[in-house]
């Protein structure tokens, strides 16, 4: 028996339901006509994103604010973080964790938008982007 093939929306459907089934909430985040499914970022998935750097080459100065030279007359270099690029690298790692929908493309690299608004988004649900609601008791 020949297995047909799914619609897009079927797809779309059972991503969320099994979204909703393995993660309890997941979310619809509509990027340029294309719906996202995603779920919320996990503790562990947190932990690991933010040990993620990225770092640049750069010239080593004196305290004096000089480009320090080896006896050869060389740039001494060095390494930083680049706080840039590590900050992307972390966007698009959050959206690689959640997004559950859709799974056959790599719409994180498809779209640029995609890491940072999907990022944006599940570290607000996450509860990292709003203040908490603390009253007294």
């Amino acid at each position: 028996m020949k297995k047909e093939k799914l619609t897009q929306q079927e797809e779309l459907e059972l991503a969320i339901e099994k979204g909703k089934k393995d993660f309890g909430k997941v979310y619809k985040t509509v990027i340029a006509d294309e719906d996202i499914i995603w779920r919320k970022l996990r503790r562990s998935e947190y932990k690991e994103v933010m040990n993620i750097f990225v770092m640049k080459e750069v010239h080593k100065l004196n305290d004096n604010g000089e480009l320090l030279v080896d006896e050869e007359g060389n740039y001494i270099m060095g390494e930083v973080i680049d706080d840039d690029a590590t900050y992307d690298a972390r966007q698009e790692a959050i959206a690689n964790f959640v997004i559950l929908y859709p799974t056959n493309s790599n719409i994180v690299e498809d779209m640029a938008a995609v890491a940072e608004i999907i990022a944006t988004e599940c570290m607000i649900k996450s509860g990292f982007g709003e203040a908490p609601v603390t009253t007294e008791c």
